[in-house]
């Protein structure tokens, strides 16, 4: 085997050892892109022995060469036995998976393996973030030994991506399941090892976690943009309702202007329950689909919710050969055997369902030693891969047939889900759990997070629905906040319509997380780095640029600056920790940071009830702050090509008058108001306000202060 050091890019290198160095799946699959640009200088250097960071610092780097290493082979072997219990993938199974998967009880256990490591050197002082769901506890990873192995409840969403809080990362290029110690065994040293596959990693340098995640984007690609009204909130039925149930909790939800836009069916709404074949039909004693005429049919329940501004989504679950299909694209051929998974959930898609909800089935934690792919590998290789193969062909298989964004969501990920698919955190609640691993996936390049809310406490609707996308699941029957009794039914209303309010900024932040590789839900660590009180603080974070939520502690950590509770606008000074408690009818606290502009809606049932001709502009004056309001039409793909519409607002605090300067909408998009109103409303301001206007088709008001 030999060692090759490539450059990349600026602030990437490869560092592979291989017998051929040939495209890995990842690779072949468009999954990682890999492809060093011509002339690239990475502006650091790497040897086969150490890694020269752009500072100048040196890590050192030592590569695992020989299987008979008696110190790699006892570090392995450790780390297979702290995971004995974890060795293969978690049955879960309900239903019969298809008959073209054979149980893992038929073949033995593979006995031949190819083991490969590496390691380098890091100080006593910094901290690393990442691997997706691996930290159960916190952020900070320092200190213990990560499995990258799916594994159900345990870490369904492992990332094999780490970074220092000194500004560099690494990204392991290996589907297999292998170990990352992260200053465990050995506190001046991170080591990555494992039985199979190659050593074949891609360092990464900037100046910053954020410059780093930047990079990570650059090899596995940019967050995906979900449809607007998908950051709406998502409401799932029970498992067995019928259609009469579920179009009047759609009733009840416009009834009692309590906002949603995607009502979601469990798998009863199967003829098979729990079916993972490629013959699902509709259940028609429960939802009865006429096929007899024009689809969508103007008389199904589909078309009746669409008109009052709802979207359907549908359960499903998969036991299928991906590789199939990824094999045809990569040879350019016209069909594959067997057929592309999408292809049987077209019908559906022409009878009118929007979006899809994918359940970690047979596929993705039932492990199959002796089981052969289309391509050839094994189910140990492919049981990592599969999590990201599934979303992407979910989401290219929605655009060839719609020509629209797709809206999918899954809890399984590996390298590269963002770009790909949405996220939910699976079966683990809608509390501290959740967050952390929202927190962490963050922190590994994931944006589109949420998890199954819990109606029935206040905290938890609080964080519910100040997340990316809000996602209700009343899949035991009785989560509707109608039925959570008054007081909590009232106050899931406020956070409902507030999050519709400020939906131009949740949507805003949502195409800067596209845009800038930077998630809109930002934990402290990388939203203020050097604030240490929070660099492991998992019951607070950024929710975009200006508001801050914290949850489920009575104690917040004010980074430097001022801050304004959103609930009561009292105004505190920052660099302290506070006791708080919030509000009665609140769950946790929202704080603003002083300085914010944040764009707003009026109350409204859906996304798409009112067009966005006005934008309230909610102005807290502080100094000189600006701040970039990013749209686009919501639906389309454009945004994969193009950069959105940008109108850049200042508000500048000077000595005798507030001064806001509202920017032209540079960009077009379909949809687009020719004429806009803002509506500006100041809180706390200290001097009279003036509003510029740099276009000329825009008008404007000022309204009093409102809380």
């Amino acid at each position: 085997m030999q060692t090759r050091i490539e450059t990349i890019s600026k602030g990437i290198i490869r560092v592979r050892r291989s017998e051929d160095f040939k495209e890995t799946w990842l690779e072949r699959y468009k999954i990682l892109n890999a492809q060093p640009e011509e002339g690239a200088d990475a502006g650091f250097t790497v040897t086969e022995n150490a890694v020269t960071l752009p500072s100048g610092r040196v890590l050192p780097m030592n590569i695992w060469t020989d299987a008979q290493d008696k110190a790699w082979n006892d570090r392995l072997n450790a780390m297979l036995e702290r995971y004995a219990d974890k060795k293969l993938g978690q049955r879960v199974i309900i239903g019969d998976p298809g008959e073209h998967r054979q149980s893992a009880m038929e073949a033995p256990e593979r006995t031949e393996h190819t083991p490969f490591g590496f390691s380098l050197g890091v100080n006593e002082t910094e901290r690393f973030y990442g691997l997706g769901e691996g930290n159960r506890t916190g952020l900070n990873l320092r200190g213990a030994t990560y499995q990258n192995w799916v594994y159900y409840q345990f870490d369904e969403a492992p990332i094999p991506f780490f970074m220092s809080s000194e500004g560099w990362g690494v990204l392991i290029n290996n589907d297999w399941k292998h170990f990352v110690d992260v200053a465990a065994e050995r506190s001046d040293l991170v080591s990555v090892c494992g039985q199979d596959g190659e050593t074949d990693v891609f360092i990464l340098a900037g100046e910053s976690m954020q410059d780093v995640l930047r990079l990570y984007s650059r090899l596995t690609g940019h967050n995906m943009l979900l449809p607007k009204w998908a950051y709406g909130l998502t409401y799932i039925a029970p498992i067995f309702a019928d259609q009469y149930e579920v179009t009047n909790d759609a009733r009840l939800f416009r009834a009692k202007h309590i906002p949603c836009d995607m009502i979601s069916l469990e798998p009863g709404w199967m003829t098979k329950f729990y079916d993972h074949g490629t013959d699902k039909q509709w259940e028609i004693t429960r939802f009865h689909m006429p096929h007899y005429r024009s689809k969508p049919h103007p008389e199904s329940f589909i078309t009746a919710l669409k008109r009052y501004g709802f979207k359907l989504k549908l359960w499903l679950c998969v036991d299928y050969d991906l590789t199939a299909e990824e094999e045809r694209i990569v040879k350019g051929e016209d069909t594959c055997t067997p057929e592309a998974w999408f292809n049987h959930l077209r019908a559906f898609v022409q009878d009118g369902v929007d979006a899809f909800k994918l359940d970690p089935c047979e596929m993705v934690y039932e492990v199959h030693p002796g089981l052969n792919y289309a391509n050839g590998s094994c189910d140990e290789q492919m049981h990592n891969l599969n999590q990201v193969l599934l979303g992407k062909q979910m989401y290219r298989g929605f655009v060839d047939e719609t020509g629209r964004r797709p809206m999918h969501h899954y809890c399984g990920a590996y390298t590269g889900m963002q770009k790909w698919s949405a996220f939910t955190t699976g079966d683990n609640g809608g509390k501290q759990g959740a967050l952390i691993w929202i927190m962490n996936m963050a922190l590994s390049g994931m944006q589109n997070t949420s998890c199954d809310m819990n109606v029935h406490d206040a905290q938890a609707i609080h964080f519910g629905l100040l997340l990316p996308w809000g996602h209700l699941n009343s899949w035991y029957g009785f989560s509707q906040p109608w039925w959570a009794g008054d007081e909590l039914e009232a106050v899931f209303t406020y956070y409902a319509r507030l999050r519709y309010r400020l939906m131009p900024y949740i949507y805003s932040s949502a195409i800067e997380g596209h845009e800038e590789d930077l998630p809109m839900l930002r934990p402290m660590p990388i939203a203020f780095p050097d604030c240490r009180e929070t660099w492991d603080c998992v019951t607070q974070y950024m929710f975009g640029d200006w508001l801050m939520v914290t949850v489920f502690s009575d104690r917040v950590y004010l980074p430097e600056g001022r801050w304004e509770d959103f609930w009561t606008g009292k105004i505190y000074e920052g660099g302290q920790e506070i006791g708080y408690t919030a509000p009665e009818g609140r769950g946790g606290g929202l704080f603003v940071r002083r300085g914010a502009i944040i764009p707003m809606w009026k109350d409204r049932d859906y996304v798409f009830q009112y067009d966005d001709s006005e934008i309230e502009l909610a102005v807290y004056p502080e100094g000189r702050t600006e701040y970039t309001l990013r749209e686009d039409d919501g639906l389309s793909l454009d945004y994969e090509t193009k950069r959105s519409c940008h109108t850049r607002i200042v508000c500048d605090e000077q000595a005798g008058e507030t001064v806001l300067t509202i920017g032209r909408r540079d960009g077009d998009y379909q949809g687009k108001a020719a004429k806009r109103l803002w509506k500006i409303r100041v809180h706390g301001a200290k001097t009279p306000v003036r509003v510029a206007l740099e276009d000329d088709c825009d008008a404007f008001e000022i309204a009093g202060e409102e809380k």
